[in-house]
């Protein structure tokens, strides 16, 4: 498959793909690819650390349980992104405050302020509307499995260049974690566009033992790439991701923190130079139970 579109998650976009990272790591662990490091049992300790294959069936086990989990949860998503100037001064702020919940595993956004306004009358209405159409879609499992699919395709694409290697385990607040860093595969010969991004990628993974889910990731551009002379992709040294997830206290895992910064330029993605960071919190249980009377309608 073909992609020219660069995998980043500025606020607005899913954030849940994440856990396709740490699948996709593991497997490169499967497959034998990784430093002989990431088998290493810890210091201190003499258990050997779980093999790539056990904590990718946990994950996939844990994510499978958490689509139908998570949408018992409703949070608040506050977002701040600022274009910036080469110096690294603030040019511009934009901010936007959202409700979030989710449809078969599939995350929905409806907007509820911009910039410290509260949408008018007839901004909102265009936003319950966009909501509902988004909602209705996703309801039908077989659409919302096939737009998991395309992210799930484009998170192997960056993870077959990648690796994990030196694993440690710790505990962190009462929980086993595993630490890995994250370096390119260097028997891996990229080709397509998500691929060549996560070469010049490195960082580190935190990945909670038990449920094989991320709970960190940290990733840093370490040198300059360009694809199509700059046209399509252009990624100065420096730029960084990071995401961090945690668990509730029923064990479901969301997201709450998504942040980045740097000089990124890709065909309609935010400003040549940009720090965004995202946190979601407020995050409540709810049910609700609906009848429907005659035959839904999809709003144009």
């Amino acid at each position: 498959m073909t992609n020219n579109a660069i995998t980043v998650w500025p606020p607005g976009e899913s954030r849940r793909p994440f856990l396709f990272w740490s699948l996709c790591l593991l497997a490169a662990v499967v497959a034998g690819a990784s430093c002989s490091g990431a088998q290493t049992a810890s210091q201190g300790s003499n258990a050997p650390l779980p093999n790539g294959n056990e904590l990718m069936q946990r994950a996939l086990a844990n994510e499978a349980k958490l689509a139908a989990e998570q949408e018992r949860y409703e949070c608040r998503v506050s977002d701040e992104i600022a274009e910036l100037d080469s110096k690294g001064k603030v040019k511009k702020t934009e901010t936007e405050v959202k409700e979030q919940f989710y449809v078969n595993g599939i995350e929905i956004d409806r907007t509820l302020a911009k910039d410290g306004k509260e949408l008018n009358a007839e901004q909102a209405q265009k936003e319950d509307d966009r909501v509902m159409k988004k909602t209705l879609q996703y309801s039908d499992a077989a659409t919302a499995g096939k737009e998991t699919d395309k992210h799930n395709d484009k998170m192997r694409e960056m993870m077959a260049a990648m690796i994990l290697a030196n694993g440690r385990r710790e505990p962190v607040d009462g929980r086993s974690v595993l630490f890995y860093d994250v370096v390119p595969n260097p028997k891996f010969h990229a080709k397509r566009v998500n691929e060549r991004l996560a070469q010049v990628m490195q960082g580190k993974i935190l990945i909670d033992e038990e449920t094989g889910e991320p709970v960190d990731i940290n990733l840093r551009s370490t040198q300059d790439l360009k694809i199509a002379g700059g046209v399509v992709v252009t990624l100065h040294k420096g730029f960084w991701m990071h995401l961090h997830d945690h668990a509730e206290p029923d064990g479901v895992w969301l997201t709450d923190l998504v942040e980045g910064s740097g000089d990124a330029r890709a065909v309609l993605f935010l400003h040549p130079y940009f720090r965004f960071k995202e946190t979601t919190g407020g995050c409540h249980l709810y049910t609700a139970t609906a009848n429907q009377v005659g035959q839904a309608k999809v709003v144009k």
